[in-house]
């Protein structure tokens, strides 16, 4: 079990960004006074995106550019280790057909290896060390990669081995399709939780160094995981309303909900809660956000804040993952996102540690190196 951040990563905290504040003013201070009456931006990170994968191909996404363009410092760049075996419906997301043995392993590999290929292709960083997240917050666009799901395991445990030295560091442990790792928010549990093997994954990634991500976890995960887990855990993305969602609900949206409890008990325990950029046609109650609203999502970032604290509120948009279904949908968007929670008064420190700081605090936690 973690405590909540102490003083001295505050104060690390603000040492660091002195340092990057020192430098940016002196850069301004050799520029032209046009640069000198522009403000400095606050660096971005999203824990959650698929930026490039669905409604956009990777290798013209633009993807890269707008990192740069929009100082988006981390991105934990999604797989979708089960997205061959499901399908969206007007329920939600549903399993739809059963791999193969093998399958699931070898189409992890062939997405990790064009992600770390587009990667390679645009010089954007590969987050692997501690120093990365660093040189990231300090100005280099960056990409952690991640998978949505542990699928690719096949209920072996060891091939973490080979995914950690392939780069992955972020890893969201179930998904939509059954899986020997756990249940799942969306379908009738059969295992209480996670699983033995689940539990040793948590273990596991504790040793290795890979941020455990409980997002889409049933409550009795999220507590197994918490009892496990000797360093913070995040939950990547979803919203988070006062009774947590049920696989009975009527529609997707609302069996994802976490509770207000739970999102409490992460943060207790250092943790980090990422919002989503859903966004719908008619707002209604719990997520009233409309479709582009990146005000509402900001008001809803904000109102989190108030519940659970500024060191345990992140973005965690969900980009391309959401479908139509989108408030944000591109970093320009979440750009926009930072300037609603300025223009809201927000206190500076607040802003960026919701921002960057808190994703890239809880990284660092994970990391071995």
């Amino acid at each position: 079990m973690t405590s909540k951040p102490s003083p001295a990563f505050h104060a690390e905290a603000m040492i660091n960004r002195r340092k990057l504040l020192l430098c940016t003013s002196a850069m301004l201070a050799a520029s032209p006074l046009s640069v000198l009456s522009q403000p400095v931006r606050v660096p971005i990170s999203d824990m959650h995106s698929h930026y490039g994968m669905f409604s956009r191909r990777m290798g013209d996404s633009g993807l890269a550019q707008e990192m740069r363009e929009q100082g988006i410092a981390l991105v934990s760049w999604k797989l979708v280790a089960d997205a061959r075996w499901i399908r969206s419906t007007d329920k939600g997301i549903v399993q739809v057909s059963e791999p193969v043995p093998g399958e699931l392993s070898r189409y992890f590999n062939a997405a990790l290896d064009r992600m770390s290929a587009y990667l390679t292709a645009q010089k954007l960083k590969l987050v692997l060390t501690k120093a990365d997240v660093d040189a990231c917050i300090a100005g280099e666009s960056g990409v952690v990669l991640s998978s949505e799901g542990a699928d690719f395991l096949e209920g072996r445990i060891d091939t973490m081995d080979v995914a950690y030295d392939k780069g992955l560091r972020h890893l969201q442990l179930v998904h939509y399709i059954r899986t020997p790792v756990g249940d799942f928010q969306t379908t009738e549990p059969v295992h209480n939780g996670l699983s033995t093997m689940g539990k040793q994954l948590v273990e596991k990634c504790g040793a290795q160094g890979v941020l455990v991500d409980l997002a889409h976890c049933t409550s009795a995960g999220v507590d197994q995981a918490l009892a496990i887990a000797k360093v913070p855990v995040i939950w990547s993305h979803g919203w988070v309303d006062g009774d947590g969602g049920d696989w009975r609900d009527p529609y997707g949206h609302m069996k994802r909900r976490l509770s207000l409890a739970h999102a409490k008990k992460i943060a207790d325990r250092g943790g980090v809660v990422g919002l989503w950029g859903l966004g719908f046609s008619r707002p209604g109650p719990g997520w009233a956000v409309g479709l582009g609203d990146t005000r509402g999502y900001a008001k809803e970032i904000a109102s989190l804040v108030n519940k659970i604290g500024a060191d345990h509120v992140a973005f965690g948009t969900d980009i391309e993952g959401v479908g139509l279904s989108w408030s944000v949908n591109n970093y320009t968007h979440l750009r926009s996102v930072v300037e609603h929670l300025q223009d809201m008064k927000l206190e500076s420190s607040v802003i960026e540690r919701v921002a960057y700081g808190n994703y890239a605090r809880v990284l660092k936690a994970a990391m071995r190196v």
